[in-house]
């Protein structure tokens, strides 16, 4: 049975997964920072506060967390994936920095770079970079404001969003449809569209998308 208790102290436990205070929690979905707040829970004649509906969701949207994993939460359960929960260093650079930098240099931590920690899901333990998306280039995949996190390492697959940089200084976004060893193929916008054709020695790089912000 669900109850006012058992509800806060999940939301307690989420925060706590993702290395955040209530507060931190609540701002990372967007909320105002003090929504969960232990003064929040109880109104001032005693009566009980809930979260609403509309704040679990984001919530859940922005930690990437199944419902079925929060569900374990209240049931005060351990069988929660750790893939939902890890938190990484990364380089934070902007798509327009990204067209003078290469990739490679910004998974080496030890080089004196400044460093942003962030949590996304991942089971993975490839090197990654942050990206934030600074202009419009990459839509409709992705818009202004946005953070990617881009793994150079990690193998091309069908589907997957990927990054290209070429000799001509282009910098591309899109998902990939077809590689061969002559070329790499991405899918356009609409079906109708004829794919993106990019020759492979053409490129200086490919990265794939492996996470990105709401």
């Amino acid at each position: 049975m669900l109850d006012h208790e058992h509800l806060w102290a999940a939301l307690d436990k989420l925060a706590e997964l993702h290395q955040l205070t209530p507060s931190g929690l609540a701002r990372r979905a967007g909320l105002d920072p003090t929504s969960f707040n232990p003064s929040k829970r109880f109104a001032a004649d005693g009566r009980p506060r809930w979260p609403s509906t509309e704040s679990l969701a984001k919530v859940l949207e922005v930690t990437q967390m199944p419902f079925s994993d929060f569900a374990a939460l209240l049931q005060d359960k351990a069988e929660i994936s750790s893939t939902h929960f890890r938190s990484f260093p990364a380089y934070l650079c902007t798509s327009d920095e990204l067209r003078e930098v290469d990739p490679q240099q910004l998974t080496d931590f030890q080089l004196d770079k400044f460093c942003d920690s962030f949590i996304f899901p991942s089971s993975q333990s490839e090197k990654f970079f942050a990206l934030e998306v600074s202009s419009n280039s990459f839509e409709p995949y992705y818009r202004e404001g946005q953070i990617l996190i881009v793994s150079p390492e990690a193998s091309l697959r069908r589907h997957d969003h990927v990054l290209i940089a070429t000799k001509s200084g282009d910098l591309h976004c899109g998902a990939l449809q077809r590689q061969t060893n002559e070329r790499i193929e991405f899918r356009r916008d609409t079906p109708d569209d004829k794919p993106r054709v990019v020759q492979v020695a053409d490129l200086i790089w490919t990265a794939r998308v492996s996470w990105v912000s709401q």
